[in-house]
């Protein structure tokens, strides 16, 4: 009986540490080196000009030049910078997931439009500032990163709006020092122009004299004028879609959805109404 006992004991404690050495090998280093290119496995060692690396799901040991090496990822969530970017030399990532917890960076959005009277760039960050306030004002137990200070990293490592979408929503996390990165799309359509008045007509009058010599005022033959109060407005159809990120890549909130009414800034109240349901907001489902 203590003999069943005992084995069955050890199979559990066997099992136990397949579990914890399989959620370990799930879990790899990032080398992104300074080119670009993204480099998955594990960081054998660190020398004074090189590091020894394993791709995952490989066994051969590789060796990569410190110069040609822009930032690791540790699978800890540590991050270090090995040879910054022209422009970087600021840059002061946070090194720890417990640190970047319950911290939250918005992006500038991706602004779409067939109007080409509306700037992008201008567009994308007066989007990100209204979905900065928006989180502000309608979520609970998050610290906002300033969106100037997060503009400040993006351009000092030659991201800009056109190229957001180069590096991925954890490697963005982790660049900007934050648990959670919030991207925004806001395709806005000109769908033409109505008006909107009234015409009014009014007469000079014209004084006669009837048979009789006396004056008389007649409208009939007097001059018409006509004035007109118009208004001219264009219309826009809104569409908002929102995406939020963490850092381990996990996406935890996408939701679109159309703007209610044609003027321009209907994109306030969409923002508002997303943000508010998302899962730190004030009307989120839980």
């Amino acid at each position: 009986m203590k003999i069943l006992i005992l084995k069955k004991i050890t199979f559990f404690i066997i099992l136990f540490c397949s579990v914890i050495t399989m959620s370990a090998q799930d879990k790899v280093d990032t080398v992104i080196m300074v080119n670009g290119e993204k480099r998955e496995g594990k960081v054998v060692s660190v020398k004074d000009n090189a590091i020894k690396f394993i791709f995952k799901g490989e066994s051969l040991e590789y060796e990569f030049k410190k110069p040609d090496i822009n930032v690791i990822v540790f699978a800890s969530g540590r991050t270090e910078v090995v040879n910054k970017t022209a422009g970087s030399e600021t840059i002061s990532p946070v090194s720890t997931s417990t640190d970047r917890r319950g911290r939250i960076a918005i992006l500038p959005f991706e602004f779409i439009s067939n109007d080409p009277s509306l700037n992008v760039n201008s567009m994308a960050e007066q989007l990100q500032a209204e979905g900065y306030l928006s989180v502000k004002d309608n979520t609970y137990g998050l610290d906002l990163q300033d969106p100037i200070t997060t503009n400040s990293i993006l351009a000092k490592n030659k991201i800009t709006h056109a190229n957001l979408k180069s590096i991925t929503p954890q490697e963005m996390a982790v660049l900007l020092g934050v648990e959670n990165v919030l991207y925004g799309i806001a395709t806005v359509t000109n769908k033409g122009t109505s008006s909107y008045g009234s015409g009014v007509s009014s007469y000079n009058d014209k004084e006669t004299q009837n048979k009789e010599g006396r004056k008389e005022t007649t409208k009939s033959s007097g001059s018409a004028y006509n004035s007109n109060n118009a208004t001219t407005m264009i219309n826009y159809e809104t569409k908002i879609n929102l995406n939020i990120y963490n850092d381990k890549g996990s996406n935890l909130y996408s939701e679109s959805r159309n703007s209610f009414g044609t003027g321009f800034d209907a994109y306030h109240a969409t923002i508002n109404y997303l943000i508010k349901r998302c899962p730190f907001g004030s009307k989120a489902k839980h």
